[in-house]
């Protein structure tokens, strides 16, 4: 059967889940936590964009460098022996 109390608190939170997905982090907070939370929300996602870049570009540069690189050279064939 379950606990009544249980049961809400559980609805609850998939509401709230549901609104956060739609609207942002902090949907159920008051207006001035909310924007708080909006911002360093912002905040962490303007840095991991910023290191995003920065890998993307370290990884063409080392593509770069690779293709740049002469091949190695083959080895010399070993004779067969008989």
């Amino acid at each position: 059967m379950g606990n009544p109390a249980s049961v809400i608190r559980k609805k609850t939170e998939k509401r709230r889940k549901k609104y956060e997905t739609r609207l942002g982090a902090g949907a159920y907070l008051p207006k001035e936590q909310r924007l708080a939370v909006n911002a360093e929300v912002a905040k962490l996602e303007a840095a991991a964009k910023v290191e995003s870049e920065k890998h993307k570009a370290e990884r063409a540069a080392k593509k770069k460098a690779k293709k740049a690189a002469p091949a190695p050279a083959a080895p010399a064939p070993k004779d067969e022996k008989k």
